[in-house]
């Protein structure tokens, strides 16, 4: 038995000494993501991730005003009395919140975004 148990970590051993490609590959993958990240990548870098956020929403809230407007979806609230229809108020708000958005996705919008350190605000 004890020849059997040499015989297993010798094969183990030598297993260990070729190189692992998929292992190898991963570790390229890694360093190739870490060089964008530190070359400031857009999809990595606060404001890419950032108007990537920007849209992401914009779409959601554009999906959202849609069915609304076409009546496949309802909004409401209950003020006590029963539940009382607030989609004319819901259609605004989303309709006001796609104007800010484009606003900080296009560059001529109102609104702006500072870098850090910087003296500008962010207005509207």
């Amino acid at each position: 038995m004890t020849g059997k148990r040499q015989s297993d970590d010798n094969v183990a051993h030598v297993g260990r000494s070729e190189p692992n490609l998929g292992q190898k590959e991963a570790e390229e993958k890694a360093s190739e993501a870490q060089l964008r990240h530190i070359e400031g990548d857009p999809a990595t870098t606060a404001p890419g991730r950032f108007i990537a956020w920007c849209k992401q929403e914009q779409a959601s809230i554009q999906q959202q005003l849609e069915l609304m407007e076409a009546g496949k979806v309802l909004t409401g609230e209950n003020r006590g009395s029963g539940w009382v229809d607030t989609t004319a108020e819901s259609i605004e708000r989303a309709m006001a919140r796609l104007t800010e958005l484009e606003s900080l996705l296009t560059e001529t919008g109102s609104a702006t975004v500072s870098k850090p350190g910087s003296s500008q605000a962010s207005a509207h």
